[in-house]
């Protein structure tokens, strides 16, 4: 009956493609009205209108809704449409005030980017979103990635084999480090010939930061920085998160300056040599002794409450860094005058993360888009 009234609802969208009239199509390159329209799904998700009726009310007469995933995992949960140039949509939900969603964002351990997740004790899920060997990400976004992709995975082998090969992956804040997840996760199942023909396309909203260098290295050369998009607010601090510390060893590529940086050393004057081989030495150590309290405390004890949490998770084990970045490519808002007069400041700290204040901030910077509530 489910994949009855999916076949349904497939017909029904191929239909509205004859009559709806789309002012962009699916192509590469990062365009205002399309992230316009990103944000504003990500609202469905928070809004007090049924998802069914979301695309009427807001507006966006050439989204229509499909399915609405059970909440799971770290409370993560996606809603899947599908636009009327035939592109299918995926919006991931950000962080939720269930301790599990807000745990998630503080298990900052760092994990193989190729592994398995187990998701229960009957269940388990193999994931490949980098080649590069040294690419690692966050250990709890990785969690609500292999929840999310498991249950998207046959919804999608449907809609390609509906002829459906465009996709649009969508997040803001968590959701939005979660768009980086998914979207390497379609590419390589691209790539591994399982959807030989299928592009996919990001936008990554108020995105906290989710890999090490290497992932993002790996990451916007697949995108080949015109499918992904890491879109932030300079005054909103999610994007600076969570905090990172930079190791010689396990961080840098080999060889390099400051990695060999002893042997050079040896050849300075004997007190130049001392001081600067004790200088050396403690910049070296403070960043491991970082390292180490930072994987102690936000990777093994926070993964200890979330499996008490979420009995059967279980992550592969993780690797030596705490070097978080951000993939995409920066489209940077810098708020002027008018945004400071118009969003009053106050102490909240997220009060530069909201949806509205990216969207007047992409109206600020970005010619050509309807005023909000219009």
């Amino acid at each position: 009956m489910k994949q009855y009234r999916i076949i349904v609802i497939f017909s029904l969208l191929v239909f509205n493609n004859v009559i709806a009239q789309l002012s962009y199509t699916f192509s590469p390159g990062f365009i205002p009205q399309e992230c316009d329209e990103i944000l504003q799904l990500n609202d469905a998700f928070m809004n007090k209108v049924p998802v069914e009726r979301f695309a009427d009310s807001a507006g966006l007469t050439d989204y229509r809704f499909v399915y609405r995933s059970p909440a799971m995992g770290l409370d993560n949960l996606w809603d899947l449409w599908v636009r009327s140039d035939s592109t299918v949509v995926l919006m991931l939900r950000g962080t939720t005030g269930d301790p599990k969603s807000l745990l998630a964002d503080f298990y900052c351990a760092m994990m193989p980017a190729t592994g398995t997740v187990k998701l229960s004790e009957t269940q388990s899920f193999q994931y490949k979103i980098a080649e590069h060997e040294q690419a690692a990400v966050h250990a709890g976004f990785l969690a609500g990635f292999a929840y999310i992709a498991n249950d998207a995975q046959q919804k999608i082998d449907s809609l390609y084999k509906a002829g459906y090969h465009n996709y649009l992956v969508g997040g803001h804040s968590q959701g939005g480090s979660l768009v980086y997840y998914v979207s390497a996760w379609l590419y390589y199942l691209k790539k591994d010939g399982v959807y030989p023909d299928m592009q996919v396309k990001a936008y990554a909203t108020a995105p906290p930061k989710m890999g090490n260098m290497y992932f993002v290295y790996n990451y916007d050369h697949i995108m080949r920085s015109e499918w992904a998009f890491s879109v932030t607010n300079s005054k909103d601090p999610v994007p600076e998160m969570p905090f990172t510390t930079q190791q010689l060893a396990p961080d840098m590529n080999e060889p390099n300056p400051l990695v060999d940086a002893r042997q050079g050393l040896k050849k300075q004057p004997l007190i130049k040599r001392m001081f600067l081989s004790s200088a050396y030495n403690k910049m070296n150590k403070k960043a491991i002794k970082s390292a180490k309290s930072y994987q102690k405390y936000l990777g093994r004890y926070v993964g200890k409450f979330i499996n008490g949490m979420v009995p059967g998770l279980q992550l592969p084990d993780p690797v030596n860094s705490a070097y978080f970045l951000r993939p995409g490519v920066p489209i940077s808002f810098v708020p002027e005058q008018n945004y400071f007069d118009f969003y009053k400041d106050n102490k909240s700290p997220y009060y530069h993360h909201g949806i509205e204040p990216y969207r007047f901030l992409l109206r600020q910077q970005y010619e050509g888009l309807m005023p909000i509530g219009e």
